[in-house]
């Protein structure tokens, strides 16, 4: 039972059981107790692995960032509902890979969860320790376009770390997240020779943005139709 009890955290609790119940739809005693048991169960048959948590909650930024996840939650509803019944061409989208600025797996998560909960983008896959971001976006069809949805995931990234992050400006900073890998590199810290992602053509993602740079187009990061 001790052993148990270690397992089950309060906060992770919690968390299930909001997800129980935002998957329902309903908010009444039934589903909160039904998430609270549900949330106990899986918890105990399933231990989640302790990860070590750096946050520090900005009540500011944090208010910025859900009032905006909330807008764009609105506003990309009202968009795919219209492209599902427009007339023309159908809507064809891309795969794309994006370079996330931070290095924590946590914020990673959020991130990619409040990307993937907008219509419109759906998440395929995260590397954390490449920290890259593959995601399908609908009505791509020009660099234009993706940079349009480049711009809105790492601004999600940026919001995501102003409201969680210890230090957000030395992740957004470039010129300070390059002096850090700088320092790292010259201590011999591991995964600090190169950028992540650096292509065998000699391209390199631009600090800050997501994806090799295309010298070609000037674009930056994958896209695959």
């Amino acid at each position: 039972m001790r052993a148990a009890g270690r397992r089950v955290s309060p906060f992770s609790v919690l968390w299930l059981t909001v997800v129980w119940v935002l998957l329902w739809g309903t908010f009444d005693p039934v589903t909160i107790v039904g998430g609270v048991l549900v949330a106990l169960a899986v918890l105990v048959a399933f231990p989640l692995p302790r990860v070590p948590v750096r946050l520090r909650v900005r009540p500011v930024a944090t208010v910025v960032l859900l009032s905006r996840f909330i807008y764009d939650l609105v506003i990309a509803s009202f968009h795919v509902a219209w492209l599902t019944v427009r007339p023309g061409e159908p809507v064809r989208g891309v795969v794309m890979d994006l370079q996330l600025a931070g290095d924590d797996e946590l914020l990673q998560t959020i991130t990619a969860e409040m990307v993937a909960l907008v219509p419109g983008t759906v998440v395929i896959d995260l590397d954390p320790l490449q920290r890259l971001l593959t995601l399908h976006a609908l009505q791509v069809s020009t660099p234009r376009d993706a940079q349009l949805v480049r711009r809105r995931v790492l601004g999600q990234e940026a919001r995501v770390l102003r409201a969680f992050h210890p230090d957000p400006v030395a992740v957004l900073d470039p010129r300070r997240r390059r002096d850090a890998e700088t320092e790292a590199a010259a201590e011999g810290e591991p995964g600090w020779e190169a950028w992540p992602g650096e292509a065998a053509d000699g391209r390199r993602p631009a600090p800050g943005r997501g994806g090799p740079v295309d010298e070609r187009s000037g674009t930056q990061g994958g896209e695959r139709s």
